[in-house]
């Protein structure tokens, strides 16, 4: 059965599906499972592309999801066994289906705009997931992994993004994870103004605490490891120590971040006790990071507040974000149908360029009759360059008659054309 509003005739035998896991289906300790690495995001999607029937994908990876893009030649692909044929996960995709959604088509172009525009996550509106799809297409671009449909879909979902945010309608929800997180513990009394701070990650969210803390008032310490210590940038008004030395500075803290894109754990509950020793001043902890940087046993010590990414969201009343995603929804859904309208109307395209060569074609051959006094090497050039401008105006004119009829009128148009004799 044809997807809801493609039509039989024009439609190709390529098909968009996704499969993904997110906040909305499976908390912090699920998700960090599935949880890659840019390096194996782009080895997965390198071994997905080799598979039987796909012609292309796209990997998004974050703290709140990880999802998968794939164009096929055909309906019906298991993307579970994609994702177990290609996932580096530590347990296996089939364990977990109750846990994962599957997209086909429209349903797909509408959560990948969606998404974009920042109405899919935890915090919403957050504006880091529009760079965080940009980069996952760019990597995906990079290996040779994307297809003309996915390029397309991509470009119009980054482009709706974009003019989302251009717009401002997303201009009163919070931006960051990182902002929310402090929010809310300044809510629970937390007041970083004249508090040590200490923050682990070097990373842009670690980067964008290290600032927000700073900007709060607190004295902030991030931490840097030796082998790029002269590379990183600290944020001005910031101290640096040596990732090593993390937990003998922890006892002076009134407040540790982790946000890091390591695999491994920043603070362990042996280290930390050992460290606390008899302290019992309170503390918070916060974990930012997918996988989670902070062993979650540090909560059962005296004292110690931890939260993770899970305990965070916006913070915007229901009926406020409700009218949110009612505006935003409707620039969403406009740029959704230009889309399905380029969908509906793309294996057109060999047909017009055919029609657009044999026009310029007819052009320099009735040209031809009047430069007879050039000679064969000015002939040849005139020719190369009528051809070119010729195929250019024809392109044209039936690319505007595309832009502005539907497909079944695009379709009828091109059969009359293609009748003419050339």
């Amino acid at each position: 059965m044809a997807e809801p509003g493609i039509n039989r005739s024009v439609r190709g035998i390529m098909h968009i599906q996704m499969i993904g896991i997110d906040h909305n289906t499976a908390e912090v300790k699920i998700r960090e499972q599935f949880s890659l690495t840019a390096t194996q995001a782009a080895r997965a999607m390198q071994r997905i592309c080799s598979q039987p029937g796909v012609c292309g994908c796209v990997l998004l990876s974050t703290c709140n999801r990880m999802e998968l893009y794939v164009s096929t030649q055909e309906n019906g692909v298991c993307l579970f066994a994609l994702l177990e044929q290609a996932g580096p996960f530590s347990v296996p995709v089939s364990e977990f289906k109750q846990y994962f959604t599957i997209r086909s088509f429209e349903e797909t172009v509408q959560h990948l705009f969606y998404l974009t525009a920042g109405l899919c996550s935890r915090i919403f509106g957050e504006d880091q997931i529009l760079a965080q799809v940009k980069d996952a297409v760019q990597r995906a671009r990079e290996l040779g992994c994307t297809d003309a449909l996915l390029e397309v879909l991509f470009r119009h979902a980054v482009t709706a993004g974009k003019e989302v945010r251009a717009r401002g309608m997303l201009a009163h929800t919070d931006a960051s994870t990182v902002h929310c997180a402090l929010a809310a513990v300044r809510q629970k009394g937390f007041l970083p103004e004249g508090k040590q701070c200490l923050v682990i990650g070097n990373g842009q969210m670690g980067r964008l605490a290290a600032e927000a803390l700073r900007d709060l008032g607190a004295f902030v310490t991030v931490t840097v490891r030796q082998y790029r210590s002269g590379m990183v940038e600290i944020p001005k008004g910031c101290q640096r120590i040596h990732y090593g030395e993390r937990y003998e500075k922890i006892p002076s803290c009134d407040l540790v971040l982790s946000a890091t894109v390591s695999p491994n754990l920043t603070i362990r509950y042996k280290a930390l006790n050992e460290t606390r020793g008899d302290l019992c001043r309170e503390q918070i902890f916060i974990d930012l990071a997918v996988p989670r940087d902070m062993e979650e046993t540090i909560a059962q010590l005296e004292g110690v507040t931890l939260y993770d990414i899970d305990d965070f969201q916006s913070g915007a009343p229901d009926t406020e974000l409700a009218a949110h995603r009612e505006a935003v929804g409707d620039i969403l859904m406009g740029k959704a149908a230009e889309f399905k309208e380029w969908y509906e109307c793309r294996d057109l395209i060999p047909r017009m360029q055919q029609i657009g060569r044999q026009a310029a074609e007819e052009i320099c051959w009735r040209m031809g009759r009047a430069t007879g006094q050039l000679s064969k090497e000015q002939q040849e050039m005139f020719h190369a360059v009528l051809l070119e401008c010729g195929h250019k105006v024809v392109d044209k004119l039936l690319y505007t008659l595309r832009d502005g009829l539907s497909g079944e009128e695009l379709l009828r148009c091109l059969d009359v054309l293609e009748r003419i004799r050339y």
